[in-house]
């Protein structure tokens, strides 16, 4: 008799068994899980920033800004501030270049009664004496003009004679501080000046050069221009010489 076959069990197939899953598919399928768990950006310590949002989309983290970067945006604001402060006069419309603050228009501003006089004097000088006296009051020889500078016809202490020739003008021959000049005529200015613009000149050119005399007042130029109102013509050397200053 044929001894009867014995039967082995058999083992249901992943289509027959609903889905279920044999070892050595689990274990195929456990070692996949496990290495794309490994290469999941959530385990990677160089990509801890990356996160997986529950559909599956990565999107990036949040990072601290480093304390040395926001030290030098800070330092920057700090010196680029100072830069328009000290360059661009605090923003005050007053000031502009070269000048970079408000006291630095302050400090050429003209101090006191006399300061204020010598600065009108200033540009009634470069108006109108300028031309033949220079800007720096040394004459000129090829015009036969005299200086102003040091000049003892400008810096007595009574300033009658030099308003008198301001006033109706100078011809001939003149000697200024020993040498003598020809005979270049300077024109009267009793009509293009007041009493005020007479004075501010004259104090300017008394007070500029190294000349160093005392301001003139327009009270000193009214009484002389009322005395004098009457002459025709220029002065000459000769006769203001004859017309005494006073002490």
């Amino acid at each position: 008799m044929k001894k009867p076959k014995k039967h082995k069990p058999q083992v249901p197939s992943p289509a027959r068994s609903g889905g279920e899953i044999s070892p050595s598919t689990s274990s195929s399928s456990g070692s996949a899980g496990s290495a794309s768990a490994a290469s999941s950006p959530r385990s990677s310590g160089r990509n801890r920033d990356v996160v997986k949002e529950p559909s599956g989309e990565p999107v990036a983290g949040r990072a601290a800004i480093p304390t040395v970067l926001i030290g030098w945006l800070a330092l920057m604001v700090y010196f680029g501030e100072m830069f328009v402060v000290n360059h661009g006069g605090e923003l005050d419309a007053r000031v502009h270049h070269p000048f970079g603050h408000v006291k630095d228009l302050e400090d050429l501003q003209p101090k006191g009664e006399e300061a204020l006089l010598k600065a009108q004097g200033q540009k009634v000088y470069n108006m109108y004496c300028a031309a033949c006296h220079q800007a720096d009051g040394n004459g000129s020889t090829s015009q036969n003009v005299p200086p102003l500078a040091g000049s003892d016809w400008v810096t007595p202490k009574d300033p009658s004679r030099i308003i008198r020739i301001v006033l109706n003008g100078l011809s001939g021959p003149i000697t200024v501080n020993g040498k003598q000049w020809g005979q270049a005529a300077m024109l009267p200015w009793r009509d293009a000046l007041n009493d005020a613009d007479v004075a501010a000149a004259l104090t300017y050119v008394r007070s500029s050069w190294g000349n160093k005399a005392s301001a003139v007042k327009a009270e000193q130029v009214k009484p002389i221009r009322e005395a004098t109102k009457d002459k025709g013509g220029n002065w000459t050397a000769d006769e203001l010489l004859q017309i005494l200053l006073k002490d």
